[in-house]
Formats: C-alpha cells, structure tokens, sequence
C-alpha cells in the first residue's frame, strides 16, 4: 500500500474511496492478516474478527491470475479464491480491487514485489531439502 501511495498517489487516493471503513481478513496460504481501511489510508493488522469481508487464497492462485492463466471469476468458481461477505461489501471491495490493480500497473517498484512473490511461489513448490 505505501508503495502505490508513493508512486501513485492519485490511484491510491482513488483505491481508497470505495474501501474507506472496511477491513479485510486476508488468509493467503498459513498467513493471516487484516488489511484495514480508511478516506486516506490502507494499513495491515491482526485479525481481532471484527472485518467486514473475509477473502482466502494462495500465493499460487493469485499468480494465476495475474498471469491470466485464470480469472478472478473462475478463481471464486472453483473455490481457489473464498470470499465471505455482504454483497454490498462485496462490491466495494471488488471496486477497490480494479482500482487498485489499476494504480499497480502503473508503479515501477511493484515489479520487484512481483519478482518476490514469484520466488516464494517457486520455494514452496521446490522446498529446500534436509
């Protein structure tokens, strides 16, 4: 999130707007985290099960999709991804999402987060032996 602020300001400003009041429970693989919103900022807690909207995945599957070798849609389908939540909610975090892919596509650093993510995907799939 401080990366899209910093070199995108404007698109975070307007990821924020349809998320501003909401947290997320994120469960990716065995992480889970909070991403928690406001008007002006997105900051990542504990989960405490007050969230709005619960959305679990894998790294795998969110490297599917980002590599268009599925679709959101068919990643909800097929239960690769698992969202919870009101459909009010559900609309303005998808909002949030397209607004936030958006900004992404824009800023030079999210290369190098994409570049880790990959790395961890290929880690997992290859784990070190004993």
């Amino acid at each position: 999130f401080a990366l899209l602020a910093r070199e995108q300001p404007q698109a975070h400003g307007r990821f924020l707007m349809p998320l501003a009041g909401l947290a997320v429970a994120l469960k990716i693989d065995a992480e889970h985290f909070t991403a928690a919103f406001t008007s002006t900022q997105a900051h990542l807690r504990a989960v405490d099960g007050q969230e709005s909207i619960t959305v679990g995945t894998s790294r795998r599957t969110i490297l599917e999709v980002l590599d268009d070798r599925r679709t959101l849609t068919e990643a909800v389908l097929s239960n690769a991804v698992e969202v919870v939540g009101s459909l009010e909610v559900l609309l303005r975090a998808h909002e949030g999402l397209i607004r936030y892919v958006h900004g992404a596509v824009r800023c030079a650093g999210f290369a190098s987060l994409l570049h880790q993510l990959r790395l961890t995907c290929a880690d997992a799939a290859h784990p070190a032996l004993p």
